[in-house]
């Protein structure tokens, strides 16, 4: 049996870590609420934010279930990537788009609307996922293609 490259076994370590990463956040969101948005606010808090102003949205069905489904797919195309990097390549760019936009988002928040040190925070923690998972991905596949 031939020896996994080395590339894909670092590459699948990051993205394992962050399916998890992906994963546990998406059922908090969708089953406990609550306590996702206290987490943020701690956090918040943490990088110097005053007490976050929750909009009533943020605890509604429909932002919940989109904010869940979103971070659960992220998950997914991670632990696909991870499984077989060869078939599932293709799926970086989906990731680096859903995954772009999202801290575009948090970056336009911070800059236009609510100046909360943590949308600034997640702008530069969704840039990194972005840049891991375009890096290592992108890395192992061409080491599975050398072989």
């Amino acid at each position: 049996m031939p020896q996994t490259p080395r590339e894909v076994r670092i590459m699948q370590i990051i993205f394992g870590a962050l399916a998890v990463q992906f994963f546990l956040p998406s059922l908090s969101y969708f089953f406990t609420p609550q306590l996702a948005l206290s987490q943020a606010q701690v956090i918040g808090g943490l990088l110097g934010g005053a007490t976050y102003p929750a909009a009533a949205g943020e605890t509604g069905y429909i932002f919940r279930v989109l904010a869940a489904g979103n971070v659960f797919t992220l998950g997914f195309l991670c632990l696909l990537m991870l499984l077989d990097i060869r078939r599932y390549h293709p799926l970086i760019p989906v990731f680096v788009v859903l995954k772009g936009f999202s801290a575009l988002g948090y970056l336009y928040v911070y800059l236009v609307q609510l100046r909360y040190p943590l949308f600034l925070a997640v702008f530069f923690w969704d840039g990194l996922a972005v840049g891991l998972v375009t890096y290592f991905g992108r890395r192992a596949h061409r080491a599975v293609l050398a072989r």
